[in-house]
């Protein structure tokens, strides 16, 4: 293990934000549309003043079920986007092609769902309408919207203007006088360890100061490893419909989780680490992700600076808030619709309002029915998101003053790279270890 540095690194103040994350429903026997009728409820407030800030007061908000009885040449409806996609994966046809019941289907083109003959609709908790005037490729299902328009009637709301939540409130970024990083790794991938050992050390010696960067390490005050730090790729299985079968863990799944504990031991005695799970660790797999329990990491869990933590992940640092993902809501809203690029789905989820919009129509969640945790509260001032296939990143600014930092986590196994931000300033830049 590399010695401590003798330089003190900063110790800022911390919060955790992620308690709503660590929350579970008390009744699992609600239809997960108990989940959408709690979005709405919640983003209908915040779409009223959205509404209000670009139109005023000028067109009435009414319900869709109430639409064909008033006679309104104009007016305002508010309800949850659903897209009809014929590309969707279905796990009905997964099944009739595993067992041969039914031809494969022609491969999709860069996982993406798209096509020309999707439909979109607005629903409430009553009724739903076919939407004219929303371009198709910019939205998912899930999201929450105000349309203006008028009722073409045979179900068929036309638009002529719409609003999203946009970004929330944020408060002001605090004046720090020095420079304090943040590093944010992802994708370790320690399945395939022997392939990275090298990169790893290499970071290990680097955080330790043995490579002589005296203008960042001692300065860095934090690591955000952001999800599929055991492996990047799933065991392929065979599809099944079987609720209560288990696959056991294999020999290199154990010496991976190993592997990664030895890796936590050395960092934590440098500085704070935050663990977050991802979509193939050893956690649940439909979100909120819980944190990877204590137990599997044997050597690293006695360091009071390993921080277990869940996926989504909210904390603060010096009161500037951070918010992100291990990746997975970024990866179905590109899936799901034209915003090809990590930046731009970041972009857009602020712009809705929620982390993980394609929940739960095409990523598992819990079967939420008081509230929706994924919905965004305050305006982050950072926000990212992990297990991306190549670092990239963005300062965008709100219609209110908001400053928000993007950043796309790059895989780690793949880039060996790690992202490098400073507080001070926001800017973010990577450090790549391959060579000294």
């Amino acid at each position: 293990m590399p010695e401590k540095m003798e330089t003190e690194r900063p110790s800022l103040k911390y919060q955790n934000f992620s308690e709503k994350y660590a929350e579970q429903p008390e009744d699992y026997n609600r239809q997960y549309c108990s989940i959408y009728l709690a979005r709405l409820n919640e983003m209908e407030i915040i779409l009223k003043n959205s509404i209000k800030h670009k139109w005023g007061d000028t067109y009435p908000i009414i319900k869709l079920h109430k639409l064909t009885e008033e006679d309104k040449d104009k007016c305002v409806v508010i309800g949850t986007i659903f897209k009809d996609q014929k590309l969707k994966p279905s796990i009905l046809k997964e099944l009739s092609e595993a067992n041969q019941l039914v031809a494969e289907t022609n491969p999709i083109i860069n996982n993406n769902f798209t096509d020309d003959s999707d439909k979109l609709f607005i629903e409430d908790e009553v009724q739903r309408y076919e939407i004219d005037g929303v371009p198709l490729s910019d939205v998912v299902t899930g999201i929450t919207i105000a349309l203006l328009g008028s009722d073409a009637g045979k179900g068929k709301f036309i638009a002529e203007d719409y609003v999203f939540a946009g970004l929330r409130e944020q408060i002001e970024k605090p004046l720090l006088q020095e420079d304090n990083y943040v590093v944010f790794l992802s994708g370790l991938d320690l399945i395939n360890c022997e392939k990275i050992m090298w990169n790893l050390e290499l970071l290990t010696f680097w955080l330790s100061g043995m490579l002589n960067d005296e203008s960042v390490v001692p300065k860095i005050a934090r690591i955000i490893i952001a999800g599929n730090s055991i492996r990047i790729h799933s065991e392929k299985r065979k599809p099944t419909i079987s609720l209560i079968s288990r696959v056991a863990e294999t020999d290199e799944s154990v010496e991976a989780v190993k592997a990664f504990d030895n890796f936590l031991s050395q960092i934590c005695g440098l500085v704070e680490v935050d663990v977050m799970p991802g979509e193939n660790d050893p956690s649940n797999q439909i979100l909120p992700q819980k944190q990877m329990h204590h137990c599997m990491f044997a050597n690293s869990a006695t360091y009071k600076s390993l921080h277990l933590v869940p996926n989504p992940y909210a904390c603060s640092l010096e009161n500037i808030n951070i918010l992100g993902t291990s990746g997975q809501p970024v990866q179905h809203v590109m899936w799901y619709s034209e915003n090809n690029t990590p930046i731009q789905a970041l972009e857009k989820c602020l712009e809705w309002g929620h982390i993980a919009p394609t929940a739960p129509d095409t990523l598992g969640c819990y079967p939420y029915y008081k509230n929706d945790p994924f919905i965004i509260e305050k305006c982050p001032h950072i926000f990212f998101a992990g297990n991306q296939d190549e670092f990239s990143t963005k300062l965008i600014e709100g219609a209110q003053g908001q400053k928000v930092r993007l950043i796309s986590i790059p895989k780690f196994c793949t880039s060996h790279q790690a992202v490098l931000l400073n507080l001070k300033n926001l800017e973010c830049t990577t450090k790549i270890f391959d060579t000294l």
